[in-house]
């Protein structure tokens, strides 16, 4: 396996050193130190209890099922105040984060661009002077693949006068799948016309 190198119009610098004072390890989210928990703050009672209004299905087996539990609901007492729970303080983005320390880039003194090759002049260039003005044509070629046996091609005619075509049409092709039409009615005929 051939290795392959590509030439970037950057470079890492390779005299660049992370900075004494850089970090790494530092979070980016820090504990918010001006944070006061709100006054009126409910630490003793919690933001979800079981619904009093819940009841035990009467289908419940605890054997099955297990002990029932009723659905826990929001607390009404919280609803007032300002917050319930054990209270912490918010997050805040981390003034001193700076992440994991990259050297920065610098451009590449060994690159040169993408290469292409040099333009000389083509030696079989001509101009035509008369480019509607063609030799003419004396035989047509197809190549085909096909999974039908009964694929035919014949009679074909080019020509830039749609009379021509539409008389030789009429004199030949038209007659020949009349006549293929009324000897089998089941087998079907394909024709394609240029």
């Amino acid at each position: 396996m051939k290795s392959r190198f590509f030439l970037c119009y950057q470079i890492v610098d390779p005299s660049a050193t992370k900075p004494e004072d850089w970090d790494e390890e530092a979070p980016a989210q820090i504990v918010d130190p001006n944070a006061v928990k709100p006054d009126g703050w409910l630490d003793d009672a919690p933001e979800m209890i079981p619904d009093p209004e819940a009841k035990k299905p009467s289908d419940w087996d605890e054997e099955m099922d297990g002990e029932w539990e009723a659905p826990l609901v929001d607390n009404p007492a919280c609803a007032a105040a300002p917050g319930c729970g054990p209270w912490s303080p918010p997050l805040i983005p981390n003034p001193n984060y700076k992440g994991v320390w990259r050297a920065p880039l610098i451009p590449n003194p060994n690159y040169r661009g993408k290469w292409s090759p040099r333009r000389i002049p083509n030696p079989h260039y001509f101009y035509d002077e008369n480019p509607f003005k063609m030799t003419p044509i004396h035989a047509v070629g197809f190549e085909l693949w096909s999974m039908s046996p009964m694929l035919l091609f014949d009679n074909l005619i080019i020509s830039d006068d749609m009379e021509a075509v539409t008389d030789w049409t009429q004199q030949t092709y038209s007659l020949k799948r009349a006549k293929i039409s009324s000897e089998s009615v089941s087998t079907p005929s394909l024709a394609i016309s240029i």
